[in-house]
């Protein structure tokens, strides 16, 4: 079944869910210029130009889903694009375009799901996944580009721990195996590991981790090239800085990439482990 909306309806309706939604779930106000001058002209960069995708895209039979599985298929386009010769610079061009402009999409599947009542638990699962994709194909093409733009054998090993460190963090690990074993039996969690009241986890030595300086230090940490859209349109701007002036930018935030994954796994590791977290996680679903 395909619609006739009109691109003024599309841009309209993208502009007030957008708005709203910013503002409901990142408290940023994506219409007041003064405050986030890149924050306003990249989200009408966005609006604008999935509206105009959106006029074609509601005429036709394709799914939200569909959506979201090409815009996880651009990080693997992006990670192929920077991880070619750099002899041909237009490969290179394109990838960061892709990270660029990758969100395009990604405001395109919530729309067509709302317009046509076609939300599903997969659909809100995949979203979060093609940023993820996005994620490590835009990071461990960095470290493909260096190893060809330095001839260096080393960016070749490193470049593996990108993918690797997001594979083995604990806290994912941990959720996807209690909600694995609840969905195969949902009786599992309460037999096997029945609640425990000595763990109140408001007033464990975690909670007060949690509250401490490090954590704030580790947040404001954790901030720094992360997969935001402004962190990685600032490594663009390093890319095209490097191209352009040859200047060596990109091989110390991918050093910085790297720090910051290996610290990630190990706090993960230290503090995700702990039988307090996860016996408050679980009395949370009992």
């Amino acid at each position: 079944m395909s619609y006739s909306q009109s691109l003024r309806e599309i841009r309209d309706t993208q502009y007030s869910y957008q708005i709203k939604d910013a503002w409901e779930n990142y408290k940023i106000d994506i219409n007041d210029f003064k405050s986030n001058p890149y924050t306003f002209l990249k989200w009408r960069f966005y609006l604008e130009t999935s509206s105009l995708l959106l006029y074609f895209l509601v005429r036709t039979n394709i799914k939200p889903n569909h959506i979201s599985l090409f815009y996880a298929f651009l990080g693997i386009l992006t990670l192929l694009f920077l991880g070619l010769p750099v002899e041909n610079k237009i490969f290179l061009y394109l990838g960061l375009l892709i990270a660029f402009s990758k969100t395009i999409f990604d405001a395109c599947d919530g729309y067509i799901a709302r317009l046509k009542n076609q939300k599903s638990i997969s659909g809100f699962v995949l979203d979060p996944y093609g940023a993820y994709i996005n994620t490590i194909g835009f990071q461990s093409g960095m470290g493909f580009y260096l190893a060809n733009t330095y001839d260096k054998n080393i960016f070749l090993y490193l470049v593996f721990l990108i993918p690797f460190c997001f594979a083995v963090r604990f806290k994912n690990y941990a959720y996807a195996n209690i909600l694995n074993e609840i969905i195969e039996n949902k009786n599992y969690i309460d037999s096997k590991h029945p609640s425990s009241k000595k763990n109140d986890p408001n007033n464990s030595n975690l909670s007060k981790l949690e509250k401490s300086n490090f954590r704030k230090v580790y947040k404001f940490f954790m901030r720094i090239f992360d997969d935001r859209a402004r962190s990685v349109d600032l490594i663009i701007l390093f890319f095209l800085i490097e191209i352009n002036f040859n200047l060596k930018l990109i091989e110390y935030v991918f050093y910085f990439l790297i720090f910051k994954h290996l610290i990630i796994v190990f706090v993960s590791l230290f503090v995700y482990s702990n039988n307090e977290w996860l016996e408050g996680k679980i009395n949370k679903i009992r």
